[in-house]
């Protein structure tokens, strides 16, 4: 009978050279997967998931940071610093300014006299003309809800679903519009194409006497203890311009706010650094 032989005897030279190679190749592996697995359970190494994903850079860093706010020099002091913020409501760079100017607000709100006034013209059609004066009503009105109404509105510019969100009673402001277009003549300004600004805009006559006053051109301007402050429109560059206004200034002013700009117009995106000059709307 034949001696059976063995699967190494059957092999010859060359097929027996790569079962070495293959053998030696898993033997090493075996050997390696070891040796981690020791070296797991010991805690001298630890395995993390690799992400396949592109790296993005977070959001606050893909949007250039505004320079470090400087407080405009030429700002009278006093105990209490009034503030003051001509626009036109539906302005896309007064809209801009206003979401940074809420924030400080809120911050210094009682500690200063802060509050939205309006351009002594209109832009942006007769919409404009009836927010600008709704809002007078809400600060008359509703003064401590104003911001949130603001905030709403300058993030959605939908202003029935604002008014409920910041549960504004419309009957009051009903009223205070009705009041407000007969003492200043609002729409009766609006209907007298006569007068409006170079034949094409709109007088709006509520803080007009403040308008000739400080020399107001167009949303938005900034006047702080009744001097005209140019400021970037971020929330802490607002923030310094008003605490560099006190004689004295709260330990609020020591609370860092974002120095992220917003973007024009309506919602709450943020916007890339801004250039050397700031655009408004004006004529």
């Amino acid at each position: 009978m034949e001696e059976k032989k063995s699967f190494f005897e059957l092999l010859d030279p060359k097929n027996a050279l790569i079962v070495g190679v293959i053998g030696g190749l898993l033997t090493l592996g075996t050997l390696g997967f070891i040796v981690l697995g020791i070296l797991f359970l010991k805690g001298d190494v630890k395995f993390s998931a690799i992400s396949l994903a592109p790296t993005v850079a977070p959001v606050a860093n893909q949007l250039a940071a505004q320079p470090a706010p400087t407080p405009p020099a030429n700002i009278p002091k006093t105990d209490r610093p009034k503030v003051e913020l001509f626009v036109m409501s539906y302005c896309p760079f007064g809209l801009q300014m206003q979401k940074a100017y809420a924030p400080a607000w809120e911050l210094l709100e009682g500690k200063a006299d802060i509050d939205v006034k309006f351009v002594s013209y209109a832009m942006h059609e007769l919409k404009e003309v009836e927010e600008n004066t709704r809002q007078y009503c809400i600060e008359q009105e509703e003064p401590s809800k104003y911001i949130a109404y603001l905030k709403c509105f300058t993030t959605s510019g939908d202003y029935k679903s604002c008014m409920s969100t910041a549960a504004i009673n419309t009957s009051k402001i009903d009223r205070c519009y009705t009041a407000t277009d007969k003492k200043f003549g609002v729409m009766a300004e609006y209907n007298n194409k006569s007068k409006w600004l170079s034949g094409r805009f709109p007088v709006y006559p509520i803080h007009q006497k403040l308008n000739d006053t400080y020399g107001v051109q167009g949303s938005p301007t900034l006047i702080i203890n009744g001097v005209l402050a140019e400021v970037g429109r971020t929330p802490e560059a607002v923030k310094q311009a008003i605490c560099a206004a006190f004689t004295n200034p709260p330990v609020e002013c020591g609370q860092p706010l974002s120095n992220l700009a917003f973007q024009p117009g309506f919602g709450a995106g943020q916007a890339a650094a801004a250039g050397a000059t700031q655009p408004g709307c004006g004529t």
